[in-house]
């Protein structure tokens, strides 16, 4: 990209225009910019609902500026637009990996109406695992409808569309050129209303999410808990020092919770899906990166030290752009726009129109040259015909205006499913088998026998393992064979084995039983205390008086137990809530202990 070009956001409540020149692979230079408020009412999450305002204050804004580029890239973002990080194939060419994104967009974006989506995707990695050499993209399914917008107002604003690309994919293109090799990074970008969550691991993007949070949620939670005023909101969140006078720990744990709750969120998700891959440390930027005390919160909740950007690396700022190094990452997305961009595009009616143009042309001279030379009533016929033809037309439109909301329900009903099916997504992804490890330590503590203790318990994504040690007993074996048939009809549990089993024998002298029919064994005996119990071991002597009572041998049986948990198909949130209140430790016949269940 030799020529300058633009670079231009729509954002709801700024406009943002840079004029860029790309330097080679390695560098971007930033040649002139702008910055006008966007038009009341224009824009509506990412539609361009008045062209003709924002065309104008465009003009406005670069007038007299000095801007000469004649080519246009925008930057979209909107929640209309879904993302998904694909695994295919490794594949070479790239117009070929093209063809099979689209070919199996349905399958990554379930939509009824794919038909109205334009995809276009970004490449991420390639790697080598054992099944072959495979690849990574980020597939992007933009709304038809919303893209043309933006061909709209480049034919307002008389400049040639270069390409449009998606926000997502703007700003992770100038990130990856700031990140280092062989660390483990957390960028997040808090804009006014939206936190854009970015994990990366040295250049590539790992994962990549938005929280509906972000500086305007503080300010206003910090309203609702001080009670008061916006301005006053403002000023504490932008002096610590001030913050540290009037706001306690308590109250600033409430007023960025929900923030630091989404963005934990993320985390807690990348760490379950990477367990090897540590956060090295935190990096921000955008308005909300200036929230007073938003580091040492972040440090403290997420475990890695926070840091600020300070400058871009490999973009140059000549010519007339006269930013300081805050106001450069403003146009974040302007500027990685220009990097790389996703080339979301959609068929323009323009040459169709003309070919359309030239046929009812011709069409027209053919029937005037028909009616030069035919009939007078063939005429008042076509006029009649016509006429006709208008009223109908006429009828249809009137008939059409009174259903108009149909197609807003529809298309509001789609839109929904769509953030539905990618939020449901989202959710089953997060849940582990592990889920199930209380309530069954809950399920172990009603069926196994007092005197039981289980030790050594450890599970890992549902798979269990356990020792169990049973109490000295005549029966052990057959209580331990109804404790296991219990728990193995258990509707959670399957893959039930006992790899290991070992047992002890001692025997006792039998003395005679309590008043509860409780066995009462020979002990040891010194001043009237009772010690431990006298076992009778073969081939030794013992007092005459022993051999009166009768020898009982007692087994102790000791086990290693293995199965899998997993949450049941038809299982709800509410019942998991309850399982805790609903059990009744003191009607159990084993108690928990800090040694295991006993």
């Amino acid at each position: 990209m030799a020529n300058k070009v633009l670079s231009i956001y729509v954002g709801t409540d700024a406009i943002r225009i840079a004029e860029m020149q790309k330097n080679g692979n390695k560098a971007v230079i930033l040649t002139n910019a702008a910055e006008v408020a966007t038009p009341n009412n224009s824009v509506n999450d990412g539609y361009l609902v008045d062209i003709t305002a924002i065309s104008e204050a465009i003009r406005t804004a670069i007038f007299g500026r000095g801007f000469t580029a004649k080519e246009v890239i925008f930057t979209i973002t909107s929640k209309k637009i879904a993302s998904k990080d694909v695994e295919i194939p490794y594949v070479k060419n790239m117009k070929k990996m093209q063809q099979i994104l689209l070919a199996n967009s349905s399958e990554y974006f379930p939509m009824s109406n794919v038909g109205d989506y334009s995809y276009a995707y970004s490449f991420l990695e390639d790697y080598s695992t054992e099944e072959g050499h495979k690849c990574r993209v980020s597939a992007i399914a933009a709304p038809n409808d919303l893209v043309k917008c933006y061909y709209e107002l480049a034919e307002e604003l008389k400049l040639s569309v270069n390409s449009i690309d998606y926000y997502g994919n703007s700003v992770i293109q100038l990130l990856s050129m700031q990140m280092t090799e062989g660390r483990m990074d957390l960028v997040l970008q808090i804009e006014k209303d939206m936190t854009y969550v970015n994990v990366m691991r040295g250049k590539t993007l790992i994962l990549q999410r938005s929280v509906p949070y972000g500086k305007n949620a503080v300010i206003n939670a910090l309203m609702d808990v001080k009670k008061i005023s916006e301005k006053d909101a403002k000023t504490l969140l932008s002096n610590e020092t001030l913050l540290d006078q009037h706001v306690t720990v308590d109250e600033y744990a409430q007023t960025v919770q929900y923030l630091v709750a989404g963005i934990g969120r993320v985390v807690e998700y990348h760490r379950t899906k990477n367990k090897n891959d540590l956060l090295q440390g935190i990096k921000v930027f955008g308005e909300g990166s200036a929230i007073a005390g938003i580091e040492r919160i972040l440090e403290r909740e997420l475990g890695a030290p926070v840091e600020h950007f300070e400058t871009l690396a490999g973009v140059a700022i000549k010519g007339q752009a006269a930013l300081t190094a805050e106001e450069v990452l403003r146009y974040l997305p302007n500027i990685g726009a220009v990097i790389a961009p996703v080339g979301l595009s959609v068929e323009t009616s323009g040459s169709r129109a003309s070919i359309g143009s030239q046929q009812t042309f011709y069409i027209m001279l053919a029937v005037l040259g028909v009616c030069a030379a035919g009939m007078i009533g063939w005429v008042a016929y076509t006029a009649i015909t016509y006429h006709k033809a208008v009223t109908q037309r006429d009828q249809l439109q009137q008939s059409i205006a009174a259903i108009e909301d149909i197609e807003q329900i529809a298309l509001a009903y789609e839109a929904a499913l769509n953030e539905y099916n990618i939020v449901k997504a989202f959710e089953d992804s997060t849940h582990s088998d592990n889920e199930m490890l209380l309530q069954f330590i809950l399920d172990m503590e009603k069926k196994m026998p007092a005197g039981t203790s289980i030790n050594n318990l450890a599970a890992e994504e549902g798979e269990i393992s356990f020792d169990v040690m049973s109490g000295w007993n005549l029966t052990t074996k057959n209580e331990v064979a109804d404790v296991l048939v219990q728990i193995g009809r258990l509707d959670y549990v399957s893959n039930f084995t006992i790899p290991d089993i070992t047992e002890e024998y001692k025997t006792l002298f039998l003395i005679g039983y309590d008043a509860e029919g409780n066995a009462v064994y020979l002990r040891e005996e010194e001043n009237g205390v009772l010690g431990d119990y006298i076992e009778y071991e073969e081939g030794e002597e013992y007092p005459a008086e022993y051999m009166q009572y009768d020898l009982i041998t007692l087994t102790q049986t000791t086990y290693t137990v293995g199965c899998h948990i997993s949450r049941p198909v038809e299982e709800e949130t509410e019942e998991t809530e309850e399982l805790l209140p609903l059990f009744d430790p003191s009607a159990a016949g084993a108690t928990v202990t800090e040694g295991g269940t006993e």
